[in-house]
């Protein structure tokens, strides 16, 4: 009996052991991390892009497709002065140095960095993505990394990705990265431009003048329509100024300005558009940091200056702008007032400035802003719509934006 007992006891711990066992396989199973997880967290990695001052522009994300180049859709960073990464699980952020390859018709640019990846590089499957494919993508949100399974649809994606999130299948095999219209740049691209990658790069800076798009000649546009919501005013553009007039042209083309606000009113004085900041911003947000993320040289055009109705490239102050650049996109249109004789010899004592008889003319006949002579680029004027400049002017601002949102609906190009 004794033995019996000892031999079902011996059973039972056997028992007990095995299915422990199968519960910990189990477990082990459940848990264990996806291969294209273990693959590749270590090769996506968060860009940040910043303009000439140093300000945050925008942030999306890459993967690395050898030990210091990493992929991103181009729109996003397109016109940034600077980028930094880092990746999902270091917070340590590491220089951009340049792009090293450009896919202007599929959007896609090769960026050289200065972390070396260490680990495995994710490898590039170049076969077309089907719909039927299984596929997955690590997107860091709220300081969690998320693995996602997305579906593929002929329209594109369907789900709401990070610009730039890598997509895998279920080996790990880079497939594609997402881009800013939902749609797939697909690993037999990335594949074509990693091929391209040369040994030195070029400076990010210059990307924003990288384009397969054919731009009208200046020689066919007479000027501009700027349609605000408080009227249109029409401008022309100076020849003597070629890169200011050229740099609109392209802004305008890109639809830069569409729904950007006027963002600064200095009563009876000039108004002000052009900041990127501007198109979502909230009553409460400070805005008019932000341009197309470059910055242009002073161009000082003989006889031309600050009269009433000329267009004006504006610029931080010195204390933020030692180099004294003008931002690529932000202008503003002066209103300005009459100045007697006796007032702009005042001006001539106080800022060290001369005028000329010429603008002693303007000035003491239709007005402007003669103390700011030589320190703007003034690159166009008002050939319309002056009436709508001043009431623009004469609105209520709370410090100097607007109490209420005066946008930009868009830029018009006036033929010749």
């Amino acid at each position: 009996m004794i033995k019996l007992l000892y031999i079902l006891t011996i059973i039972i711990c056997i028992a007990g052991c095995s299915e422990e066992k199968a519960t910990k396989t189990k477990a082990s199973t459940t848990t264990a991390k996806p291969t294209y997880y273990a693959r590749n967290i270590d090769n996506m990695v968060r860009i940040t892009s910043y303009d000439f001052y140093g300000q945050k522009i925008a942030e999306a994300q890459g993967v690395y497709i050898s030990k210091d180049v990493v992929v991103t859709p181009l729109a996003w960073i397109k016109g940034a002065f600077s980028a930094k990464i880092n990746t999902m699980k270091n917070r340590q952020a590491y220089n951009v140095f340049g792009f090293v390859a450009v896919d202007l018709d599929e959007g896609l640019v090769a960026l050289r960095v200065a972390r070396r990846q260490k680990d495995a590089i994710v490898p590039i499957d170049t076969a077309i993505i089907s719909t039927a494919d299984t596929l997955h993508t690590l997107d860091y949100k709220r300081n969690n990394i998320n693995k996602t399974t997305i579906n593929i649809t002929d329209d594109g994606l369907q789900t709401d990705l990070a610009i730039g999130s890598a997509i895998f299948d279920e080996a790990g095999n880079l497939r594609g990265i997402a881009d800013k219209d939902k749609r797939v740049i697909s690993s037999k691209i990335i594949s074509n431009l990693a091929k391209n990658c040369g040994e030195n790069h070029e400076n990010l800076y210059s990307l924003r003048l990288k384009s397969n798009k054919v731009y009208p000649s200046y020689k066919t546009i007479s000027g501009f329509r700027i349609r605000t919501s408080m009227g249109n005013i029409n401008i022309a553009l100076y020849n003597q100024t070629p890169t200011y007039r050229d740099n609109f042209i392209r802004l305008v083309c890109d639809d830069f300005y569409d729904s950007l606000l006027v963002h600064r009113v200095l009563p009876n004085y000039l108004i002000q558009s052009g900041a990127a900041d501007s198109r979502h911003a909230k009553k409460d947000d400070l805005v008019g940091w932000q341009g197309p993320g470059y910055t242009l040289p002073m161009e000082r055009a003989k006889g031309l200056f600050c009269k009433r109705g000329a267009v004006c490239a504006s610029k931080l102050p010195e204390d933020h702008n030692a180099s004294n650049r003008s931002d690529g996109s932000q202008f503003f249109i002066i209103s300005g007032r009459k100045f007697s004789n006796k007032d702009l010899d005042d001006i001539e004592k106080e800022y060290h400035k001369h005028f000329s008889a010429a603008q002693r003319e303007a000035y003491t006949t239709i007005g402007g802003a003669p103390y700011l002579d030589g320190d703007y680029t003034v690159f166009g004027y008002v050939t319309a719509g002056m009436d709508v400049v001043d009431r623009i002017a004469a609105v209520e601002v709370d410090g100097d934006r607007p109490k209420r949102d005066i946008r930009v609906y868009d830029v018009e190009i006036i033929k010749r």
